[in-house]
């Protein structure tokens, strides 16, 4: 698969260096910052002007590719506007292989089963999962917030939970996965998680303000809507997004009213489920298990999921493994379990999926992976194994 995903990064080179992958969008963002032009950052026509500049070569679009993520994330991206697009793309590229190298270092020591049960099995499905290769590929976010979600991880484990709050916090230029999370953590009445929270996206509201103005920040939610209701001019089709809005609108068709209050309450229903079984302390069994399935979950309800974003999917994927390595015989747990992380991490499922435009069908592999980690919680061996793990880590 690694051989596979390389042999089509190279083949697509020459369309990347012209401007087709997602990078444009920051880009575009980090040239609008830098010209002074942050009150325009939303503009259709600033923002097509200034593709024009630099992605001329791309032949089948009509309009821009719109840049919408929240203003705070455009500074981000303004120091890579200074060079040339291919040299930014390729510098973000080294970025963000480093920020994957980082996330592996971090949660490698709370994985000691699965390493020793292949140490080269861990570093090769981290680099060869597809929304990894995708992520690379289009030059997209998703890394990063895989990184700080795993740093919000070891400090709920460490029982930092207002720092916890503030790496969630963080991934708010990534909101449909963000709000998931802290939403479970609302209703498990986290309250240093939730004010760690709350300081930083009120941070972040005073950085985006001095970014674009207030004009502009209060425009920002109209600009979204607005995308979200012409779909296929903004390039947006709920059929390709492996979430439960993807698989009900497949079903339904994206005109459905039903699917989308069904969309809207499964979701609900989804994030309660994820509070229940997931007590979010790190002295309760089955720790791990539980801050997995919330991770699942927030990705299965996500209302705007691309595959690049499933590379958030990486620590359930790895610490279900790694219940796997320790868990006795042979379970429905285990079997759903495997099943899951073999389909997820088979890269051809993608590709096929993909050319025959259904992928929202990887909606299916995330909730099995989501069913497997409820079933794992639920046996007597993982809260045993997990109360284990827990009394160990402390001094």
């Amino acid at each position: 698969m690694l051989a596979m995903q390389g042999w089509l990064f190279f083949s697509l080179r020459h369309q990347i260096e012209q401007g087709y992958p997602d990078f444009t969008i920051f880009y575009t963002a980090g040239k609008c910052l830098r010209q002074g032009k942050g009150r325009l950052l939303y503009d259709t026509s600033t923002q097509m002007e200034l593709q024009r500049s630099f992605a001329s070569g791309v032949q089948h679009r009509a309009g821009p590719l719109p840049y919408n993520h929240p203003p705070f994330e455009a500074l981000l991206f303004a120091p890579l506007a200074a060079f040339p697009y291919p040299a930014a793309y390729y510098t973000w590229l080294g970025v963000n292989v480093l920020l994957l190298a980082a996330y592996y270092l971090l949660i490698r020591s709370f994985l000691p089963a699965l390493h020793r049960f292949s140490p080269a099995m861990p570093v090769l499905a981290t680099i060869a999962f597809f929304p990894v290769y995708a992520t690379l590929l289009q030059g997209q976010d998703s890394i990063l917030l895989l990184l700080l979600c795993t740093l919000a991880y070891l400090a709920l484990r460490k029982g930092r939970e207002f720092g916890a709050g503030v790496f969630l916090g963080l991934g708010l230029f990534r909101p449909q996965l963000a709000l998931p999370l802290f939403a479970v953590l609302v209703l498990r009445k986290r309250w240093r998680a939730i004010a760690g929270f709350a300081a930083t996206g009120g941070a972040l509201l005073l950085v985006s303000a001095a970014t674009v103005g207030w004009k502009s920040l209060f425009a920002y939610p109209q600009y979204v809507l607005r995308l979200n209701a012409n779909l296929a001019a903004s390039g947006i089709y709920p059929r390709d997004m492996p979430n439960l809005r993807g698989m009900l609108f497949s079903l339904m068709g994206s005109d459905s009213n039903l699917a989308q209050w069904l969309t809207i309450l499964a979701s609900a229903a989804l994030v309660v489920f994820a509070a229940v079984k997931w007590k979010a302390d790190a002295h309760e069994a089955n720790f791990d298990l539980g801050f997995a399935l919330a991770v699942t979950v927030a990705v299965m309800v996500s209302y705007h999921l691309l595959v690049h974003d499933l590379s958030l999917l990486l620590p359930p994927l790895f610490l279900a493994a790694e219940w796997l390595c320790k868990a006795p015989g042979a379970s429905t747990s285990r079997r759903v379990l495997v099943i899951a992380i073999g389909l997820l991490f088979l890269s051809p499922v993608y590709l096929l999926l993909q050319r025959l435009g259904k992928l929202s069908a990887l909606f299916w592999a995330v909730a099995l992976l989501a069913i497997g980690l409820s079933l794992a919680m639920a046996s007597r061996f993982s809260a045993t194994e997990s109360a284990r793990s827990t009394a160990q880590s402390q001094p």
